[in-house]
């Protein structure tokens, strides 16, 4: 089941995304790209750029080359993606639960907190948080290592009554696949840092004041289903928060085919897909 933080987020997305433009100076900014990074926002694909400014709710995600994403949030956190990562921009809520970070779908993320600064780390597998820390988290399927390079970390596993871990500096902490039972280790494996994207290896400083005006993300076209199904097939929160963002791209021949096709992996659709309730038996029978 997800976490209530989670559960939480999630339900505010739908609030923050509307107000995004309000809380501007709080969003983050991708200060740093070496490579491919594509930007989905309000059913379009954008090219980011070094100087974008980014909203609540937007989807992130870097290309099998991409060496270094950097995002950071002013006088927050910074965080780094490595190649094939997508993410969700999560909201800086103000409270102590809730701290800004990313919802990180697949892939590496670095997350770099300042002196008494909190960020989190949320994903299909377990979520995180450290205040003032360094934390490392990688995501592949059901799987995750999550790796406090420096300073303590909280861990919170999202299989079924899974206890929190704390992480000290220097730990590595394994989420086999299948819920099996977490391993903690000391020191990152010889595997882990060979997987590693190379850049995370580095200490980078802020590069937010190199940019006083903001750069306009390239349009490269509307969103396909492809874009979207990684999302539109997550865990049952995203799936009805995506329902409810996209609904109106149901109205595309493409997109609603693609939903058909996959309509058992999101049953959140078939209300939306087929107002009158009446699910074609063909459609039904995939």
């Amino acid at each position: 089941m997800p976490s209530p933080r989670l559960r939480t987020v999630l339900a505010a997305l739908l609030a923050s995304c509307a107000v995004a433009a309000f809380a501007a100076p709080r969003m983050p900014l991708v200060t740093m790209l070496d490579g491919d990074a594509t930007l989905l926002r309000d059913g379009t694909r954008y090219a980011l750029a070094e100087g974008v400014r980014l909203q609540a709710g937007d989807l992130l995600s870097t290309g099998p080359q991409t060496r270094l994403l950097r995002v950071e949030f002013p006088g927050g956190p910074g965080l780094a993606f490595g190649p094939d990562s997508r993410a969700m921009l999560t909201p800086n809520l103000g409270d102590d639960s809730l701290h800004a970070g990313v919802y990180l779908l697949s892939g590496w993320v670095k997350l770099a907190t300042p002196a008494g600064v909190a960020g989190a780390l949320r994903s299909p597998v377990a979520d995180s948080d450290t205040t003032g820390g360094t934390l490392i988290l990688a995501v592949q399927g059901d799987a995750a290592q999550a790796f406090a390079e420096v300073g303590p970390s909280h861990v919170q596993p999202r299989a079924p009554d899974a206890p929190a871990q704390a992480l000290k500096s220097g730990e590595l902490l394994a989420l086999p696949a299948g819920g099996a039972r977490p391993v903690v280790a000391k020191g990152a494996s010889p595997a882990f840092v060979h997987a590693m994207p190379r850049a995370f290896m580095d200490s980078l400083p802020s590069r937010a004041a190199a940019f006083p005006v903001d750069v306009a993300p390239r349009r490269l076209g509307d969103m396909s289903y492809a874009d979207a199904q990684p999302w539109i097939d997550a865990e049952a929160p995203l799936r009805h928060l995506f329902a409810e963002r996209w609904r109106r791209l149901a109205a595309d021949p493409q997109f609603r085919s693609g939903l058909v096709a996959g309509l058992k992996a999101h049953p959140e659709w078939t209300p939306i897909l087929y107002p009158s309730g009446r699910v074609p038996q063909a459609t039904a029978a995939h």
